[in-house]
């Protein structure tokens, strides 16, 4: 018993001068979290109106084919009839 005791007492004391467990343990430690991290969000694509685009909208017959954003980042493709197209999903 008192060899076993010796010997756990010894990794115990190698482990904390070669930086185990217990050095670590006492270091503090940084953790960075989704909300400290900032996305770039695309501008709004602006109607003729001056406002932000929004889904089902009808687009200019220019910006077919083309994407838009909506003021929520959210990216639109202008398509459907190439005379009336609206702003749909990709």
């Amino acid at each position: 018993m008192k060899l076993r005791t010796l010997l756990a007492t010894s990794v115990v004391a190698a482990m904390t001068l070669v930086g185990g467990p217990t050095a670590a343990a006492r270091a503090p430690v940084h953790v960075a979290d989704a909300s400290s991290y900032v996305v770039a969000k695309k501008p709004c694509t602006k109607t003729s109106s001056g406002t932000c685009i929004k889904g089902g909208q009808f687009c200019p017959q220019k910006s077919y084919g083309k994407s838009g954003w909506d003021a929520k980042g959210v990216r639109w493709v202008c398509k459907g009839d190439k005379v009336r197209p609206h702003w749909l999903r990709p």
